[in-house]
């Protein structure tokens, strides 16, 4: 009877929710209908060259909320401390219970409300972070009282407009026109007043994405300098695990104060210049304009101090213009967009692509000031020497595909991090999973760290401590040395050697934790043989065929295991993690179905390929894999087949070629392009995760696909007629012959000039520039 009356619930459950998501949605998409396309005209700064082809847009928006690729449209640089981005309120905040904003980013393009711009994020994750440091531009008296009480600024994306570096929004009903650029470490304002109303700009200290606590908060103002400064501790999804993360401020406004108000929590003093407390904040009321009033505001941050931001902002920004900070900004991201340029193909698929790269390199995050500090892992202060101090690094998914492209056209920075990583397991004793602010949040699974460090020096890349990195995956891969509390990189590494793989009756994510460990292995083995350890090599490569053990050759899945070496008896290929709210059949996988684990070991298709009863059968399983896919994106549920918005298999379509079946890696490649982008706010197929989607688009819109972990590409197909790759001061061409909209398939493939029997290459191949020529054909070719 109880059985029966919690499924009865679980039914009743699922009935409402499919319900409220319907209205809900239908509430979305009556809003964005309604606010039209960003489309701020009378503008006269520009994007450059290439940005024009950027939409920040892109991925803002879908319903329902957690199939948003949780982009911003804000101004950033490449990697930027800042990002400077407006904040909306959730469209049915205050009917149902959650977080003021629904995108983690801070912005949704269903919402309608808008409560300022804030300096920090995360971008494309699912982690609430940051939102520090809010300004909200006003008018009247009574701005610090509307805000308080919840009472946003109404606005359209008609007013809107964002391109690399600017965005800009109009509120007629005020007046006013915000605008924002940025700098590395630099937030910049620029409103513009046109009623004959006092202006007034709030600073909103303690403000947060989502729900997060906050704590420490102070301000202190210096009306005689135009000059506000302070801090706050904060406490995200990410920066909650690690103590909460204190962040300073320093601002400089261009106009006089003609007054200022502070508040504390409820309390409001008068005539002070400081106040402290969990939640702070104030108000500068300026004289009214004549015409109209143009008020700029440079707020630098630092993890650091007061005087380190202060000095963030003298040295970025100093006593600079709005328009020559945009210029320098939109320069900075010509730069990098400049690195891949791209001809042909339809004006559509340039705005996906040029967008793709441009979200590809916004994260991580560059963390030390320009004085060289940096917070440490240890919680302590460090200076850098020859380096940028990295964090912010969303490893378990980046290091499919962002870290590979940072290896192929921003190595300069892929050093960087990865010195970045060496002095977090220095400092902090192990090296991280998914490193944020200063500290470890042990989000996900795996040994994702592995895999980036070591396919980076399998690349060229190894002006970092590579022995110290080394040292510290092995002993965490066999189990030496483990930290007594805190965060340990692999989670049940005991029972992983004991039994050559995760037993379910021992841990939960039994199957994803074997895959992934295995994984790694991978990596380890292929770098202690270029290091010339041969025997770690071998004691790695024999770890790395440990995902055998899991594998059913009764089903042909990879299945949940016990330490006995029985198969758990529930199991279910289609049930998802996220709709098997008991985990009665997923308990022994992370994000997703068994059926999308099925196809994990992307590092050893050959012998994946050697489970299944002979290739036919693999290949015609991998296709139905995708004929059953979903075509559209934004759904309600991922469904139980392809899914691309998620990790474990994003790199499916590739694995026909080592079956033999190039052809269907091209089909298939070209339908995940053609289906799961758009160059609409609904753009993605669920979170970017750090620009782990638009990386997978970059390279596969190119013709060419690494695995992770190696120094290996798989060939597809490309997108473009012709493609140029600026690999440092290194060129790769992509030349595409019999190029249309039609011929999607590949006849034949050359690399330098020399014709290939093979869909694969290595990176030595093209490191130094060469040229790889596809020859395209309307239908498969046959006789591969």
């Amino acid at each position: 009877m109880k059985r029966i009356l919690k499924y009865l619930m679980y039914l009743i459950f699922a009935i409402i929710f499919v319900v409220f998501l319907v209205i809900a949605g239908v509430i979305v998409r009556y809003q964005i209908t309604v606010g039209a396309k960003p489309g701020l005209t009378d503008i006269e700064i520009q994007p450059g060259e290439l940005g024009k082809w950027v939409d920040p847009f892109i991925g803002t928006g879908g319903f329902p909320t957690y199939v948003s690729g949780a982009t911003i449209p804000g101004a950033t640089l490449p990697f930027g401390m800042v990002r400077l981005s407006p904040d909306t309120q959730f469209f049915l905040n205050g009917l149902v219970p959650g977080k003021k904003t629904v995108n983690t980013g801070g912005y949704y393009y269903g919402d309608r409300k808008m409560m300022g711009f804030s300096h920090t994020r995360l971008i494309g994750t699912g982690a609430w972070d940051g939102g520090q440091f809010r300004v909200v531009p006003g008018t009247g008296e009574n701005t610090g009282k509307k805000y308080r009480e919840g009472r946003y600024i109404r606005f359209s994306h008609k007013n809107e407009i964002a391109f690399p570096g600017y965005y800009a929004v109009k509120f007629p009903q005020m007046g006013i026109l915000a605008e924002l650029t940025a700098s590395e470490r630099v937030g910049v304002h620029r409103y513009t007043f046109t009623k004959n109303e006092t202006p007034q700009i709030l600073i909103d200290v303690s403000s947060t994405l989502g729900n997060s606590r906050t704590t420490e908060g102070e301000i202190e103002i210096f009306p005689g300098k135009q000059e506000v400064v302070g801090a706050i501790r904060n406490f995200g999804s990410f920066s909650s695990r690690y103590g909460g993360a204190k962040v300073y401020f320093a601002a400089r406004f261009s106009q006089p104060f003609l007054s200022y108000e502070v508040w504390s929590g409820d309390n409001m003093p008068e005539s002070t210049t400081f106040i402290e407390g969990d939640q702070v904040g104030m108000v500068v009321s300026f004289d009214k304009p004549e015409n109209n009033q143009v008020i700029t505001l440079h707020l630098g941050i630092s993890y650091i101090s007061i005087d380190n931001a202060r000095a963030n902002l003298e040295t970025e920004t100093g006593g600079a213009g709005f328009e020559e900070i945009v210029t320098i900004a939109r320069q900075k991201w010509e730069d990098k967009l400049q690195l891949i340029k791209v001809e042909g193909g339809t004006e559509e698929q340039r705005r996906i692509f040029y967008s793709a790269l441009y979200r590809s390199l916004q994260m991580p995050t560059v963390f030390n000031d320009v004085t060289g500090e940096y917070m440490g892992f240890d919680k302590q202060v460090h200076k850098v020497t020859d380096f940028n101090y990295y964090t912010d690094m969303s490893l378990w998914d980046t290091f499919r595909t962002t870290h590979p492209l940072f290896s192929l056209i921003a190595r300069e920075e892929q050093r960087d991090m990865m010195v970045s990583l060496v002095k977090m397991a220095k400092q902090g004793g192990v090296l991280p999973r998914w490193p944020s602010g200063y500290g470890y949040t042990g989000s996900m699974i795996g040994a994702s760290a592995d895999i980036v460090i070591a396919e980076a020096y399998l690349k060229g890349i190894r002006d970092f401590d590579v022995e110290a990195a080394y040292n510290a995956m092995r002993k965490a891969a066999l189990g030496i040395d483990l930290p007594e509390s805190g965060f340990r990189p692999r989670e049940g590494i005991e029972e992983y050697l004991k039994y050559q793989y995760c037993p379910a009756d021992l841990m939960s994510r039994s199957v994803s934790r074997t895959l992934e460990y295995a994984y790694a292995d991978d990596a380890i083995s292929k770098l202690a043989s270029v290091l010339g350890y041969e025997e770690d090599a071998e004691l790695f490569a024999r770890h790395s065929q440990y995902y055998r053990n899991v594998w059913n050759p009764e089903n042909k899945f990879f299945h949940s295991r016990n330490s006995s070496g029985d198969f758990v008896e529930k199991f279910d290929p289609l049930q998802l993690t996220y709709t098997d709210f008991d985990n009665k059949y997923t308990d022994g996988y992370v994000e997703g179905s068994a059926l999308q684990w099925r196809w994990a070991v992307f590092f050893d298709p050959e012998n994946l390929i050697s489970l299944f009863e002979d290739r036919k059968y693999f290949v015609d399983e991998l296709n139905a894999f995708f004929e059953k896919s979903n075509p559209k994106r934004g759904r309600y549920t991922p469904g139980s087949y392809y899914w691309h918005g998620n990790e474990p298999d994003i790199h499916a379509a590739y694995l026909f070629n080592s079956a033999g079946r190039p052809d269907l890696t091209q089909k298939w490649v070209r339908w995940i392009m053609d289906n799961k982008y758009g160059d609409g706010y609904e753009g993605l197929d669920g979170d970017d995760d750090a620009g782990t989607l638009s990386a997978w688009y970059v390279f596969s819109a190119l013709g060419f696909y690494p695995v992770a972990g190696s120094d290996t590409y798989q060939i597809g197909a490309p997108l473009f007629e012709r493609a140029e790759i600026k690999m440092g001061e290194n060129l790769l061409r992509v030349i595409t012959d019999n190029f249309s909209p039609e011929n999607i398939y590949v006849n034949k493939v050359w690399l330098n000039g020399e014709l290939l029997d093979r869909f694969w290459f290595r990176h030595h191949e093209i490191s130094s520039g060469g040229t790889l020529r596809f020859e395209m054909s309307e239908f498969p070719k046959e006789d591969w």
